[in-house]
């Protein structure tokens, strides 16, 4: 094969790669155009409406959150519901939220009797931007030693949806919906559809427990399920932590003779400045 002939075959490849990937694209965006965001705004005006409906009924959400190592944060999402719904050319954005009040009456009451145990709580607590520690006792030095929880706080509800002509899907994500954090959902044009908008509906109204659980390979359900032994291991340790180090500052306090504890100490202390003056 000659120069020219190997340069005509490249300029061919090149050619049929340019049209392949035309071809791609304006099947994008028909798919875009004729069913994925058609879908994506059918979304936006149910939960606009959703919004709108829930405001109007004055309607309460009782959710559950459960915190490991502190037990269930209870709070109700009131009005305002709101929807923001962001059209585009090539995406469609909606944003669906409110906020939870924690009730602080409903939520799991933990004694903490121990230094440690009240730092324990108070930092599960405030990973969430949660308080609710009271009746506390301190120390001489004013150190918080022991007290009651029962968590208090906003807890903010966050629906989040993009819908592109590039990836060709529906992302959903929901923050601390069912639980603290975000739980992703991925959609294609077709299962968007009445029934899965009133699922979500449900779903956010804490009418079911689940929603549009995704179909996983078995590879990846192994995963999934290695990483739930390890986290229910992990709290265990926690659990078994908590206990330990309480048992252990009651030991410590117990082997104290009077003469070794931090006041006879500062008595000590005192006693001899005295003498020197």
């Amino acid at each position: 094969m000659g120069l020219l002939d190997e340069l005509e075959q490249e300029a061919a490849r090149l050619r049929g790669a340019g049209d392949q990937d035309v071809a791609a694209q304006q099947a994008r965006e028909a798919a875009w155009r004729e069913k994925l965001q058609p879908a994506a705004v059918r979304l936006g005006e149910f939960l606009t409406r959703f919004a709108s409906s829930l405001t109007a009924a004055q309607r309460r959400i009782r959710m559950v959150h459960p915190i490991a190592g502190y037990g269930d944060v209870v709070s109700f999402g009131e009005a305002p519901f709101e929807c923001r719904v962001t059209p585009g050319q090539i995406q469609h954005e909606i944003e669906f939220s409110f906020v939870a009040q924690v009730a602080p009456e409903e939520s799991t009451l933990v004694i903490a009797d121990t230094p440690g145990r009240v730092r324990l709580i108070s930092g599960l607590l405030q990973n969430h931007h949660l308080s609710g520690l009271h009746d506390v006792v301190k120390n001489a030095n004013g150190e918080v030693v022991s007290g009651r929880f029962q968590a208090r706080g906003r807890i903010p509800v966050k629906v989040h949806v993009i819908a592109s002509q590039e990836s060709g899907h529906l992302k959903m994500s929901l923050g601390n919906v069912e639980a603290f954090g975000v739980a992703q959902r991925t959609f294609v044009p077709e299962a968007l559809n009445e029934d899965t908008f009133d699922a979500l509906g449900r779903y956010l109204l804490r009418e079911t427990t689940s929603f549009s659980r995704e179909k996983v390979g078995a590879d990846i359900r192994r995963q999934l399920q290695t990483q739930i032994q390890r986290d229910q291991v992990r709290r265990e340790w926690e659990a078994r932590l908590a206990v330990q180090l309480r048992e252990d500052e009651t030991r410590v306090v117990s082997l104290m003779s009077p003469t070794a504890s931090p006041v006879a100490f500062l008595g000590r202390m005192g006693k001899w400045f005295r003498r020197g003056s």
